[in-house]
């Protein structure tokens, strides 16, 4: 059976453009045609039942985020407004802030169609809250078989960032974990970066701090416990012979940029004596270069495929999860040139 994806590549035009005729909103006609065109050669057949069919229909968007602190989340937003101003809808933000009843009223916005769908981005518990009929597309998190995930390849991320830093010099490498413990994409650069070093025989050992992503957004942004655990786990390390490890992998920039600092404050040289490196790939604002060296998810990427996959679930009330867009790494001030 023909899908939107298909009717796109056919006619050799974007998801947007598809998703625009199915609907009736204003095309050029030249494009129209063509959709037209392909729908009848494709046989493609448009779900009756398709969210985005209702007679209800507000062509608006809810997109959930926890933090618009953490510099990912504003890249993000950015790509997805342009996307959906593009297809003639509109995007409202939520800010949970990891509140998991305020989330779940956004969800039952959705159920009760006061909006079309969501993309979510979410490290709450909110399983039970999800029904069969919700159109979501979620970042990162595997939540029921229904709701499609993108993300990045965090495999990829894991493995790449210890064989960097294997290869700049590092013999003693740590993976520092703050990051979710249950079904999510991210846990992944966990089982990359001990592939590596298991392969390679490279001394290793793996510190996680789960609890981060439950309680508000600590793990995002500076607050005190949080700075308290980076501080311990470093003069925990500190042995005889100086600090345990060379090398460090972190779960995002800013986790890695405090360690940076903490490292320094206790007299250690970043990176003569240690190489950091994060995930994210955020660059300083004004200069576009990388706050630390970083394993680079294309935010861009991942918001443009998400939405399509949420405009694709909409229209037939199918999409498949696309968890593999390729990461990068990029040179900053905590490795060695």
């Amino acid at each position: 059976m023909a899908t939107i994806k298909d009717v796109a590549q056919d006619a050799g035009v974007s998801l947007g453009t598809v998703s625009k005729v199915i609907n009736g909103l204003k095309v050029g006609e030249s494009y129209k045609k063509r959709v037209e065109a392909s729908i009848k050669k494709l046989n493609y057949q448009v779900n009756p039942n398709a969210r985005g069919l209702r007679s209800q229909n507000t062509n608006d968007i809810a997109v959930i985020v926890p933090t618009l602190l953490n510099p990912l989340f504003p890249l993000m937003v950015d790509t997805i407004e342009k996307e959906l101003t593009a297809v003639g809808k509109r995007m409202l933000i939520c800010i949970s802030r990891n509140d998991t009843d305020k989330i779940r009223r956004y969800l039952e916005m959705a159920t009760n169609s006061r909006v079309d769908g969501i993309f979510g981005v979410t490290y709450s518990r909110i399983d039970e809250s999800l029904t069969s009929d919700m159109p979501i597309v979620s970042f990162d998190r595997h939540f029921t078989k229904n709701t499609p995930c993108v993300s990045s390849d965090n495999y990829e991320g894991g493995r790449l960032a210890a064989e960097i830093l294997h290869k700049k010099g590092s013999k003693r490498l740590l993976c520092f974990w703050t990051g979710a413990d249950y079904d999510c994409e991210p846990i992944h650069r966990i089982d990359g970066f001990r592939d590596y070093c298991n392969k390679n025989n490279i001394e290793y050992n793996i510190l996680s701090f789960m609890d981060y992503n439950q309680v508000d957004t600590g793990f995002m942004m500076d607050s005190g416990p949080y700075l308290e655990t980076v501080r311990d786990m470093i003069h925990k390390n500190i042995g005889n012979n100086g600090f345990n490890y060379d090398g460090i992998f972190t779960s995002s920039d800013h986790v890695a940029y405090v360690i940076k600092s903490e490292l320094e404050s206790a007299g250690y040289r970043v990176p003569e004596d240690v190489q950091i490196i994060g995930f994210d790939g955020i660059p300083v604002r004004g200069t576009g270069l990388p706050i630390v060296s970083s394993i680079r998810q294309a935010a861009d990427e991942i918001a443009k495929t998400g939405i399509h996959m949420l405009l694709e679930l909409i229209d037939t009330g199918h999409a498949d999860s696309i968890t593999n867009i390729p990461v990068e790494f990029v040179e900053g001030d905590t490795t060695r040139h």
